[in-house]
């Protein structure tokens, strides 16, 4: 079985009493007939929607009839074709000077991948607020998509499509390829490495996997070990790094918080991340990145790159947020999903050390089901250790018959009975889906008083 999970694929190939072989693909022989080639199956672990077991299907190169969901797809060569097919049609192209005019929050273009998108209507419900754009608005620089790639998912993908206006002229691009190296040189440069440190912000490093263990079902804590000599992984609290994973024909490269270390005396050499695995199922192909380290076999490498992020917490409510030192004394954390690994980090830094920082913590969790939320004891044993100092409400969508918390999708009265009112020492920090902070969370943010890149940020 385990053979089998690990599988690309399994072959079944015949032949005959003159053991003549079938051919591994379909060809037309002489007679004008189609002879059968190998059949071959590839195999998905599939998560049980009515329930919390996983069972193994093998998926067939086409389904019945004009069913969709076969593995077979069009050829690399017919891809090609469409590709270039797409490129050659007439697109609106923008010159530098052009994309430049539109720099202002009214009117807020940005260039990612050479394409050229309209933001303005993007910036109002961004999960990571305005302030995350808004330095890339009317600029044509490599920069927005190193940025754009780190963070986002399929997700954000479509929704940017969606504010497509066209590309950027050949004469643009080749500024912003040539901008872009010598702005890495001069980086380069500058930067004086510490060998005790692992990331470097420019470059890949090589990091081995140690160990998995369990925390839930489908929740795994990763373990590696940085190269030597480094013995620091050299990131700031509330900052993520790049997990990047080499395939054959591209690199998955996806953002995670780092679960430990959090404060001194945890830098050993290793790391851990703390990850969900998205199973695929028929309605969804899944987490790449969360399943390759669900398949990581101890030795194997993969690449970190970073730290990334414009919020750094640096104890006793100092925050710098965007270049600017600021101070709060209450957080509000309001966090979906995944987005509680960040929240986590922020409140072991804050709790670990709570007898020289006193800054208070209010935290709301939202999530579908009790299976699906993450560092839940954790959390609570902080709640119970803390009681002045930390509090956590669990916001379930689905909860089962047993739930006793908050049930539904957080809104405006659940926002406003457990987080910090909107006052001058009080910040509330926000990280989940965008549908979680565009309808329900920054809306009832605002509406009671809360400023966007004041007190109001998304991690």
């Amino acid at each position: 079985m385990t053979k089998l999970l690990r599988a690309v694929s399994v072959t079944v190939r015949c032949f005959d009493v003159k053991k003549c072989y079938q051919p591994r693909d379909p060809t037309w022989n002489i007679e004008g007939m189609m002879n059968n080639s190998w059949y071959i199956v590839k195999p998905e672990v599939i998560q049980d929607p009515n329930g919390s077991r996983s069972y193994l299907m093998l998926r067939h190169p086409c389904e019945p009839g004009t069913g969709q969901g076969g593995w077979k797809k069009q050829s690399v060569e017919l891809q090609m074709q469409d590709i270039r097919r797409q490129a050659s049609a007439p697109t609106k192209q923008f010159t530098r000077e052009e994309i430049e005019k539109h720099s202002t929050e009214q009117d807020c273009w940005i260039v990612v991948r050479g394409k050229v998108y309209d933001a303005t209507s993007v910036l109002s419900w961004h999960p990571g607020g305005k302030a995350a754009i808004l330095p890339h608005a009317g600029r044509a620089h490599m920069q927005t998509t190193e940025e754009y790639e780190s963070i986002h998912d399929e997700y954000a993908h479509e929704k940017l499509e969606e504010c497509a206006l066209g590309a950027v002229t050949k004469k643009c691009m080749d500024f912003m390829k040539k901008d872009a190296e010598e702005k890495a040189k001069i980086a380069a440069k500058s930067v004086v490495h510490d060998p005790d440190v692992a990331l470097k912000a420019h470059k890949w490093t090589k990091v081995r996997f140690v160990r998995k263990s369990s925390v839930s079902e489908d929740t795994h804590r990763y373990t590696f070990s940085l190269p030597p000599p480094a013995k620091k992984l050299g990131m700031g609290i509330g900052q993520h790094i790049q997990i990047g994973f080499h395939f054959k024909d591209r690199m998955a490269i996806r953002p995670y918080t780092p679960t430990r270390p959090i404060v001194e005396g945890q830098d050993d050499g290793t790391f851990d991340l703390t990850v969900k695995t998205y199973y695929p199922d028929p309605s969804q192909p899944g987490g790449t990145m969360s399943n390759t380290l669900d398949c990581l076999r101890h030795g194997e490498e993969v690449e970190i790159k970073g730290p990334a992020g414009e919020i750094e917490y640096r104890g006793h409510g100092h925050f710098v947020i965007d270049g600017e030192d600021r101070f709060f004394d209450c957080i509000t954390l309001i966090l979906g999903g995944s987005g509680i690994t960040p929240g986590y980090q922020l409140i072991a830094r804050i709790l670990m050390k709570a007898n020289e920082d006193t800054t208070k913590i209010k935290v709301i969790d939202s999530n579908k089901t009790e299976d699906d939320i993450l560092m839940g004891d954790e959390l609570a044993e902080f709640e119970k250790n803390h009681p002045g100092q930390f509090q956590v409400c669990h916001v379930l969508s689905h909860p089962g018959q047993n739930w006793a918390g908050e049930k539904g999708h957080v809104d405006q009265r659940i926002i406003r009975q457990y987080s910090f009112p909107p006052e001058d020492k009080n910040v509330a920090l926000l990280c989940g889906p965008p549908t979680l902070i565009k309808k329900s969370v920054l809306p009832a943010l605002v509406d009671w008083g809360y400023h966007e890149d004041s007190n109001l940020f998304g991690f």
